[in-house]
């Protein structure tokens, strides 16, 4: 999986010389929290802190395609909850999480770094797409992330966002726990863990000495 991911890395790095004036790159920081077994919908529980790096590929004002790698917490206890059977069981967990995604992003407006003529500044937009979650004490699987945000153009290249997103994981074990009827949870939709994370990104564009101004004839 490591070599995957190293791969896909790489590629991205060497189409971003191809096409050096539709990339940016950027970091990420944030806090994750869990949602599971243990916390069924509480947000923004027990939050961690997140960090990563990331990179987008910019195929048009509407559409991007970005990578990024983050590492982080997920942490919760039975204790933290008034539920009597969480009293009794009195089950926590704590694991370091390495999280590969790969995702689309929609702009609701159009939106180009450099600012172009018929461009906007601002943008809300959404994302979806693939990840892959290591977790240090149980086990690794992939996710489907969910998510929305807002992007704002700062000065000529710098790009500043806020992101709100989940992933919905294909595990039921990343707390140690897999059986949530217990509490009640019968809905398959909870039947597996789900990792929230809450923060900014901020992105710089590369090789910003050419612009495509062909951007600007497909602006709507």
């Amino acid at each position: 999986m490591y070599k995957f991911i190293l791969g896909i890395l790489f590629f991205f790095v060497g189409h971003s010389v191809l096409a050096q004036n539709s990339s940016d790159v950027g970091i990420i920081a944030g806090t994750n929290y869990y949602l599971g077994d243990i916390n069924p919908n509480k947000q923004l529980y027990s939050s961690s802190p997140t960090l990563g790096f990331m990179y987008r590929y910019n195929m048009g004002p509407r559409y991007a395609l970005r990578t990024s790698l983050s590492f982080g917490n997920l942490k919760a206890n039975d204790l933290d909850f008034d539920n009597k059977y969480q009293q009794s069981r009195a089950a926590s967990f704590e694991t370091e999480l390495v999280d590969f995604s790969i995702q689309m992003e929609f702009n609701f407006q159009p939106f180009l770094v450099p600012l172009s003529s018929r461009a906007k500044r601002f943008s809300p937009y959404i994302t979806s797409g693939l990840s892959y979650v290591s977790s240090s004490s149980t086990t690794s699987s992939f996710a489907i992330p969910m998510g929305v945000g807002c992007k704002y153009l700062i000065g000529k290249r710098w790009t500043a966002a806020v992101e709100w997103s989940f992933k919905k994981t294909f595990t039921d074990d990343l707390d140690g726990l897999s059986d949530p009827n217990k509490l009640n949870i019968a809905n398959k939709f909870h039947n597996d863990d789900w990792i929230s994370f809450l923060g900014v990104t901020l992105t710089l564009q590369l090789f910003n000495d050419l612009q495509c101004h062909a951007y600007d004839r497909i602006v709507k």
